[in-house]
């Protein structure tokens, strides 16, 4: 106790003096000297700051300048998908002469020619330096059609109206049953009266495309739990609901190119709806479905 008593006693307490201000010991005259530089730096940063703000306003200027006086449109050129005239594709673009290269709206440009020239999917704009704008053109094609009284609705993978009243359709172009359509302009995405089956045709036409499948002849859409889609007009795929399409029709085209290879001929249906499972029924659907018929009513 004694021990820690005199640690204790030995500790001083070190009262470190108050620091003076760095200017108490300066004259009247020195502050005021030192305030003046102090001054003086701070209106030189200023003049150095608005000086580097005007360089680059006029150098902005400048190049305002240069691309509105420079670089005006002399010459329009069209290259890409051949779906329509360079004239019918410049027109309907209303890129005219004499605008700036650089103010021209890709997107804007893309938009209104895909609605105004319906076979146009989109188009890209080259620049090439100093007076030469490029649309390139990436055309689409009808892969479904609404049957109507006065003819066929051709439709792209995107659900967009190409044609509202074709005579004839080309191969593979599915027809879609089991719809009925409510809008349809050219240009413009179709409608169903079942906004649902809207939906489910687009989400189809995607799964479709991704899969490759080509030479479909229907797409039945009358139940979008019980989708059916037949291919060459002779095997049908009962795919059922959209669950797991993608996976679906992938399971489908692996079977179907097995059963080419055994007979190109061969009519029948591919069960899609048990996974992970296909199942190949020979025959004409019509007559299995008489078949199956009979069978119940004898049961």
């Amino acid at each position: 106790m004694e021990s820690k008593s005199r640690k204790k006693a030995k500790r001083k307490t070190v009262i470190k003096p108050p620091k003076k201000k760095e200017n108490q010991h300066l004259s009247r005259d020195e502050v005021r000297s030192i305030n003046k530089k102090k001054m003086s730096r701070r209106r030189k940063l200023k003049k150095h700051i608005l000086t580097v703000l005007l360089a680059v306003a006029v150098m902005c200027v400048g190049i305002v300048l240069v691309f509105s006086l420079f670089f005006r449109i002399n010459t329009i050129t069209v290259s890409g998908d051949r779906v329509y005239s360079d004239k019918m594709v410049i027109e309907n673009s209303e890129i005219v002469t004499g605008k700036n290269l650089f103010r021209v709206n890709e997107k804007q440009v893309s938009e209104r020619l895909s609605q105004e020239l319906p076979y146009i999917k989109e188009i890209t704009i080259e620049r090439k330096l100093p007076d030469t704008l490029i649309i390139n053109v990436t055309a689409t094609r009808e892969v479904a059609a609404v049957t109507t009284a006065k003819g066929f609705v051709l439709l792209d993978e995107t659900g967009k109206v190409l044609d509202k009243n074709a005579s004839i359709l080309k191969e593979n172009v599915a027809v879609v049953k089991g719809v009925k359509l409510s809008e349809y302009e050219e240009g413009a995405r179709a409608s169903f009266t079942n906004e649902k089956k809207t939906e489910a045709l687009l989400e189809l036409l995607e799964a479709i495309r991704k899969s490759g499948l080509e030479l479909l002849t229907e797409i039945n859409l009358k139940n979008i739990n019980d989708i059916k889609i037949k291919y060459d007009d002779r095997i049908t795929f009962e795919v059922g609901s959209l669950a797991n399409i993608e996976t679906k029709l992938a399971r489908g085209v692996a079977a179907l190119e097995k059963e080419n290879e055994i007979n190109s001929y061969s009519k029948g249906t591919l069960d899609l709806k048990t996974e992970p499972y296909v199942y190949f029924k020979s025959g004409n659907e019509e007559e299995t479905k008489k078949e199956t018929t009979k069978k119940q009513q004898k049961k």
